[in-house]
């Protein structure tokens, strides 16, 4: 005997159709107040990041590893009590500081000292205030006959080198040494 499906059975399936897409509905509305409450704590997270204090960074902070390119860091550069980029002789000028001086509210000064790595193979040009492949920089050994080149930086209507720094630091400079050079 066959049996059809009747009235009965018809209800039973839009009820149950009825009660699926309900369960679906509640289904997504937990998942958006979920997702709600992810998305407030994210922003919450962030907002705590953004807000605290940042450490300023430390004289010699540099990229892990530096001991592989440079050997034993030498920490006994410190900055004169003037702005500018120094080339860390010590170092054999692979690393460099970018010197700052800062007034405060007492009127009292801090110099604040950044210190850098050059990429690898280079050192710090202190006559181009650059890391350069070394056939392309002065000496390390000449850097601080160029810190007086820091002065210039800033100043309207001043080139930072002029045809007497030219002058002294071509003859210095590897590269130049092997072809002659026509300021």
């Amino acid at each position: 005997m066959h049996k059809t499906a009747g009235h009965g059975d018809a209800a039973r399936t839009a009820l149950g159709a009825h009660l699926h897409g309900h369960t679906t509905d509640r289904n997504q509305e937990d998942n958006r107040k979920n997702m709600k409450q992810v998305l407030a704590l994210a922003l919450a997270l962030v907002a705590v990041a953004v807000a605290l204090p940042r450490a300023k960074r430390a004289a010699y902070e540099l990229p892990d590893g530096v001991e592989f390119l440079v050997g034993s860091v030498k920490t006994s550069f410190t900055c004169p009590a003037k702005n500018g980029y120094f080339a860390d002789v010590d170092n054999n000028c692979q690393i460099f500081h970018v010197c700052n001086v800062v007034s405060k509210d007492d009127g009292s000064t801090e110099v604040q000292q950044y210190s850098f790595l050059c990429g690898n193979q280079t050192v710090f040009n202190q006559f181009s205030l650059t890391c350069a492949l070394p056939e392309d920089a002065i000496p390390c050994r000449s850097s601080q006959d160029f810190f007086y080149l820091n002065d210039r930086l800033g100043q309207e209507k001043v080139n930072l080198h002029d045809e007497s720094d030219l002058q002294r630091a071509v003859p210095l400079i590897p590269r130049y040494q092997q072809a002659p050079f026509k300021a």
